[in-house]
């Protein structure tokens, strides 16, 4: 009898309950939706009885439609969203909704963090730029506008830790991924940096203890067992943060090892050894599920979004025929260059102010310069993130996955810009996350010897070389592009 995983994905929007074989393909997968709740002072909050219910509701369906395979699961792998704060009562009972990651009321508390230990202090510590939504400013803000809350609170979760704990009936643990995404561990102990904690004045005691995801929180609760028409005892893991169990899911489990999500957001991402601590803070990290090394992350905010806002813009039907219209232009655009920050920048500049940008129009652009254009600012902003990963590590090739893959004119451009090869991967991009939560319970059960012996059964696809004929056609676009930034950052800056 083969091996079957089941694998709890907290979303955003929903939670997916996927059905994983031995060979980390997906049987049946299931997603139940839940909703977020947005207030007017930045609060963004979800019920996490909700998140509970949810996996009730993907059981009752998988056990409808994968019976046969619902009875064999031998270990249950966890993934959520990150970046959260819900704090529980020593009974384990939530005492309010759960914060998360685009909640940003604690601005001023992020704000004053920075003033009183300057921007370097928690970079250099946790390997993450401080901001709003972190866990650490989200607890702070929990301390200072709901104390008699925060007095009654036992442990802080994040939304996995929450589904281990309805699984197994422990809250006593959470992962390397979300506390040091949280900016509450230091990655050189890879603990919760109790000086830290005191300068802050966060209280230690209220935070689970820090573990692999591989490891074994605890086994399927009676009660649990139960609701989901499961059996009692199955392994469940520590589980990690969607970021980290993403890595896994497309094939990235090694040091050396590097892949590009083109989605609506995109990011490079790679493990590597050791953190790499940039001066610049132009890179985040999101340690290993295993806890071996540090996944180095740099983030664009808007690319898939940019195709979607240039095809409502200049009237596209449809994906196939933005890529045939941008292809009759020429690589350069003739000139005319896009700044992607629709909606501020992440990596590498780190600016919620940052604004889009057409650079450089003049009377021969038509529609179809501009469609190629948005795709050759995306990449411009991805070769500037890649570069930055190269002053650490050689990097030749990615894997990629995304929607953004399907286009095979983007993925050119990318692979001239960035000058890599692009290997694809056999998966839906919204299953990495699955994978990577499966895979870390198979690990902890030792149905394989490590996360590497897993990631190997994550098929690849085609691969897309650089085309030595084109790249130098994108020298001059690209330096232009890198000093438009830099050129208009005050400007960017003024009141509209």
């Amino acid at each position: 009898m083969h091996s079957i995983l089941l694998a709890f994905d907290i979303g955003t929007s929903g939670l997916k309950a996927s059905l994983v074989d031995e060979n980390l393909n997906i049987i049946r997968n299931v997603t139940t939706t839940y909703p977020t709740h947005h207030y007017p002072d930045g609060g963004c909050e979800q019920e996490s009885a909700d998140w509970w219910m949810s996996a009730v509701r993907a059981m009752m369906m998988l056990r409808e439609l994968a019976p046969e395979y619902v009875k064999r699961v031998d270990a249950i792998g966890v993934s959520g969203h990150m970046l959260g704060c819900l704090p529980m009562d020593k009974e384990g009972q939530t005492l309010r909704p759960a914060m998360i990651h685009a909640d940003t009321r604690a601005l001023t508390i992020s704000n004053a963090l920075r003033a009183r230990f300057g921007r370097d202090y928690f970079y250099e510590i946790c390997g993450n730029v401080l901001s709003p939504a972190s866990t650490l400013c989200k607890t702070l803000w929990l301390k200072e506008n709901e104390p008699e809350l925060y007095a009654r609170t036992y442990r802080i979760l994040q939304s996995k830790d929450y589904l281990v704990y309805r699984l197994t009936g422990q809250m006593e643990t959470t992962d390397m991924s979300d506390a040091s995404h949280g900016l509450l561990m230091n990655l050189e102990t890879r603990q919760y940096d109790a000086d830290m904690f005191r300068n802050v004045g966060l209280d230690l005691d209220k935070f689970p203890q820090i573990h692999t995801s591989c490891e074994i929180a605890g086994r399927l609760c009676e009660e649990a067992a139960g609701c989901l028409g499961l059996r009692a005892g199955i392994p469940v893991s520590v589980g990690g943060g969607d970021g980290a169990c993403s890595n896994v899911g497309a094939g990235v489990a090694k040091p050396g090892d590097f892949y590009l999500s083109l989605g609506t957001t995109a990011w490079i991402a790679g493990q590597m050894d050791a953190p790499f601590i940039d001066p610049q803070h132009r890179v985040f990290h999101i340690y290993t599920l295993d806890g071996h090394g540090c996944n180095v992350f740099g983030t664009e905010q808007c690319a898939g979004r940019s195709v979607s806002w240039a095809m409502e813009l200049f009237d596209v039907a449809s994906a196939r025929a933005f890529d045939s219209a941008a292809a009759t232009a020429p690589a350069g655009a003739n000139g005319l260059i896009y700044l992607p920050y629709l909606e501020g920048e992440r990596s590498p500049v780190f600016d919620a102010q940052a604004q889009g940008v057409f650079f450089g129009m003049n009377t021969t652009h038509k529609r179809e310069h501009f469609l190629r254009a948005v795709l050759e600012g995306v990449a411009f902003s991805l070769s500037q993130i890649t570069g930055v990963l190269r002053e650490r590590q050689t990097i030749d090739r990615m894997q990629i996955i995304g929607g953004g893959a399907h286009s095979k004119l983007w993925k050119q451009i990318i692979a001239d810009v960035c000058d890599v090869t692009l290997q694809d991967v056999s998966i839906f991009s919204d299953n990495a996350t699955s994978l990577g939560a499966a895979a870390a319970a198979g690990v902890g059960i030792g149905l394989y010897r490590d996360l590497e012996e897993a990631a190997e059964k994550i098929k690849d696809g085609a691969c897309l070389a650089p085309d030595p004929a084109t790249q130098p056609a994108y020298e001059n676009p690209k330096a232009r592009y890198a000093a438009l930034y830099p050129a208009l950052k005050d400007i960017m800056h003024m009141p509209k």
